[in-house]
């Protein structure tokens, strides 16, 4: 998997999104570092594909009504 940032987005395999990845955030299953992703306004593990907080149950959130189940696109 190859991650990288520039211009306030980050590239993970060729998917781009505006986000960081966090230096000192780490997955609690693989511990590998999290990532920001901006749309959604929250974090997740590129490795286990997994987003590391369940949606809220706020009916007016701009964020969790249209996040997808998976952080990256399936292969």
């Amino acid at each position: 998997m190859k991650i990288s940032e520039a211009y306030g987005k980050v590239i993970i395999d060729g998917f781009e999104f505006y986000g960081q990845l966090e230096e000192n955030k780490f997955c609690s299953q693989c511990k590998s570092n999290l990532v920001y992703y901006e749309k959604f306004d929250t974090y997740f593990c590129p490795k286990c594909n997994s987003w590391t907080e369940s949606k809220c149950s706020d009916s007016h959130c701009k964020y969790c009504p249209n996040r997808p189940e998976y952080p990256l696109p399936l292969k």
